[in-house]
Formats: C-alpha cells, structure tokens, sequence
C-alpha cells in the first residue's frame, strides 16, 4: 500500500531496485557497499542468476533476487542490449516485493553510487501521491540525441512515485511488446512512462558520467542543486588523486 500522510519523506519511504549481473558483482559491489545502509535501506539487487560462487553472502551487501524469466518476450527482444527486457522488468519485481509504505522507487546499476540522504531531500520536494519520474539526462550531447532528451538516463539512477510506479507495472507487459527495438531499459521505461502522460522531471544531480578521464571539472562546476548519483566511476579516473576507485569512492561518502 503506498503511504499517502503527509509526513516528512525520510529514508524508510525509498525502495531501490538495483540491477546487476552475477559474473561482475565481484568486482562492482563495493559501488553499492558504499552507500547500502544494512538493515535501513530498502530494496534489492536483481541479478540473472543466482551467485552461488559469492555465497555465503555478505550482509553489507543489497539483498538478492534472481529475476524472472523473460524468455516468452523473445520475439518481442530485438534491442541491441541483450538484457534490456529483464532490466526494465526490475520496477515490476521491486514493487511485488516492496510495496507497504512506500512514497518513492529508485531504479539504478550496480556501479551507481548514489547519496541517500541528499535522495530524500530532494524528492521531499515532490507530492509523492501524484506522477513523478524524477531523474536527469546525460552530460553528453550525442547519448541524449541517439537516445532521447527526455529520457532519464538509468545508469544515474531515477526515482518513480508509487503511483507512477503502480501504473505502469499494471501495463509493463503490454508496453514492452510495444517498444521492441529500442536501445535500452531506460529508453523503454520512458516510452511507457510516457504512453501515462507523464514526462520527465529534471533533477541535476543525477549524474550518468558518459564521460572519460578527469571529471574534476565538472565536479567542481556542480550546479546548485545537491549531488545524488555518480555512475560509470570505472572508466574515469579516481575521484581523489593518489588513491584508487575504491578508496576513493569511500573517502568521498564520508564527506557526504
């Protein structure tokens, strides 16, 4: 049931769906460590099978669940990325698995690093009893003109009020046979969010970093908004010079 009172929006109203794959979440789970708050936070990482080489597992990481079988939209799989469909599919298996008390779904990658407390925030901004699909496009030009400009890109992660989120997981189904050439799970969930009417809010500090090399410029240039997502940090250099990705990312989250 959602939570429609008018109370002050804190962590415990946020579900995070976490997409993932099991052969790389050895070597992407400490993004998600870093900010995971074990037993506060709520959600799941969905992976595509389950990770029996990582078990028994660590109690620092999200909780898992492998997803469910996509094999019946394969005439419908015509997307350059092989796992779009089971991706895009993770708002519906995070809303069957969580659903009391919830204002806000956060969708992201298994390399997001996201800012929990800046998250909430932010969307207490937002009248979570009405259609909200909050997030930000990419910092370059050509992933937005390939993709789309009014697309939250779903590597920085999105948040959906529930009743957007109940809405569209009622007709997921129906929409991802809809839209089946398209890129990506980000560009399909848009499309749908869309058939509902319901277009995107910018927020700018979500961040998909489709950027390589020293970011400390744009870090540095940070709009007046507060920082909420880092994604892709694999491929551009450690945020703080002298330590690697890890430390980095760690000394970063205590400042924040």
């Amino acid at each position: 049931m959602p939570d429609t009172n008018y109370s002050p929006t804190n962590l415990s109203h946020i579900v995070f769906g976490i997409t993932g794959l099991s052969n790389t979440w050895r070597n992407k789970r400490w993004y998600i460590e870093a900010w995971w708050r074990p037993n506060i936070t709520r959600g799941y990482l969905f992976l595509d099978r389950a990770p029996m080489e990582q078990l028994p597992w660590p109690s620092s990481s999200p909780p898992f669940r492998v997803s469910e079988d996509t094999s019946r939209y394969k005439a419908y799989n015509k997307h350059p990325i092989p796992h779009a469909i089971r991706m895009v599919r993770v708002i519906l298996e995070t809303f069957k698995a969580e659903n009391n008390g919830v204002r806000w779904y956060v969708m992201a990658d298994d390399d997001t690093v996201l800012f929990v407390d800046n998250l909430v925030e932010v969307l207490a901004k937002y009248d979570h009893r009405k259609y909200f699909y909050i997030g930000a496009n990419s910092e370059g030009v050509a992933p937005n003109f390939y993709h789309s400009f009014g697309m939250a890109f779903g590597g920085a992660g999105y948040a959906l009020s529930y009743p957007l989120a109940e809405a569209l997981v009622e007709n997921l189904d129906i929409c991802i046979k809809r839209y089946p050439t398209l890129y990506g799970s980000d560009h399909i969930l848009q499309s749908c969010v869309a058939d509902l009417g319901v277009s995107l809010t910018l927020e700018k500090g979500f961040h998909q970093i489709d950027l390589h090399h020293d970011i400390s410029g744009l870090l540095s240039a940070h709009p007046q908004s507060p920082l909420l997502s880092l994604h892709h940090l694999d491929v551009v250099d450690p945020i703080f010079p002298y330590m690697n990705r890890n430390k980095s990312v760690n000394h970063l989250m205590k400042a924040a």
